[in-house]
């Protein structure tokens, strides 16, 4: 206690400081001025009251580094993360894996909320020179600025921010959309009453967000026939990918937004595949009202004779064919 600290620099006599031993006999000593970057060799003497003075002490080899690292490349949304379109950073995740590479080895990441202050959490650089981020806690609906700073482990010196990923968190779903329909030119025989032979029927729908994915559901709501995307004017078309088996199908549908978030089932098409051609039917009769003269010889006169049948099934159309069995004189409704 007592005796007068000396602080030198590499050199051995330029004098940074100086100070006194406390009575505990601890020391400390800043230098006078600041000190120039890179290595330092620091060593310090002891001198009494007498003025006699020590030997110099070991070397401390200290490194003074004030260059921040350059600034990172933008950060990445990781694909992992990016539900919906993949590469449109829009997601229903809300604590997303954001990404980066080039950086140092080492280095500490800090990932910023669009303010540029708010730390969303923190990583380390790998050997390869690639890290991984994911925010401590969710992130809010909405857009999101996200930059990442990089910070030297052995310096403290923080890097200026990298140019912003903009992302958008997005959990809300679309609403249910309405009912799909049966297409006009899918519709065979009678139109409008969803019986049809096409097996891979084209089913469509309006009023929906342009964009969004429509995925088409067989009966039981988890069999999937299809899908597409809605159109500019908000229409969209659906043809299934296979062939429906013959017999009754409730078709639904959902929409999908961008972020990934798919809507509650749309009420149900209720449509009806049916391939199978009525049995052949039976001849047809000369009607006697238009059989002149001779009654059952089947020769008339009239050159637009009614033609007569029965054992149909009601509500089947009959066509009556000439002798070369393409021309159609007229066509007909079962009674």
């Amino acid at each position: 206690p007592g005796n007068a600290v000396t602080l030198y620099d590499t050199d051995g006599t330029t004098v940074l400081g100086t100070t006194t031993v406390a009575g505990d006999g601890s020391w400390s000593v800043a230098p006078n001025a600041p000190l120039t970057e890179g290595s330092h060799d620091l060593s310090v003497t002891m001198t009494d009251a007498a003025g006699n003075e020590s030997d110099p002490s070991a070397t401390l080899s200290l490194v003074i580094d004030t260059t921040a690292p350059n600034a990172p490349s933008a950060p990445v949304l990781d694909l992992a993360s990016d539900s919906g379109v993949q590469g449109d950073d829009i997601t229903n995740e809300t604590q997303p894996e954001i990404t980066g590479s080039g950086a140092t080895p080492g280095n500490a990441v800090t990932l910023y909320d669009t303010d540029g202050t708010t730390v969303l959490g923190t990583g380390t650089v790998a050997g390869d020179g690639t890290w991984s981020v994911t925010p401590d806690a969710p992130l809010t609906e909405g857009s999101h600025d996200l930059s990442v700073t990089m910070t030297e482990t052995a310096s403290g010196n923080e890097s200026a921010p990298s140019a912003v990923l903009s992302i958008v968190i997005d959990t809300t779903a679309p609403n249910a959309p309405s009912t799909p329909v049966l297409d006009s030119a899918s519709d065979s025989g009678v139109q409008g009453d969803d019986i049809t032979n096409a097996t891979q029927p084209e089913v469509t729908g309006t009023g929906a967000t342009p964009g969004d994915t429509v995925t088409l559901y067989d009966t039981d709501g988890t069999t999937v026939l299809g899908t597409g995307t809605v159109a500019a004017n908000g229409t969209w078309s659906i043809t299934p990918d296979a062939s429906l088996s013959e017999g009754s199908h409730d078709l639904s549908i959902t929409m999908t937004d961008p972020a990934g978030n798919e809507s509650d089932p749309s009420t149900t098409l209720s449509l009806e595949i049916d391939t199978t051609a009525p049995d052949a039917p039976a001849a047809p009769i000369l009607d006697s009202a238009s059989d002149s003269g001779i009654q059952g010889d089947d020769i008339t006169n009239e050159t637009q004779p009614e033609v007569t049948g029965t054992g149909g099934t009601p509500g089947d159309t009959v066509t009556l064919y000439d002798t070369d069995g393409t021309t159609v004189p007229v066509s007909y409704t079962h009674l």
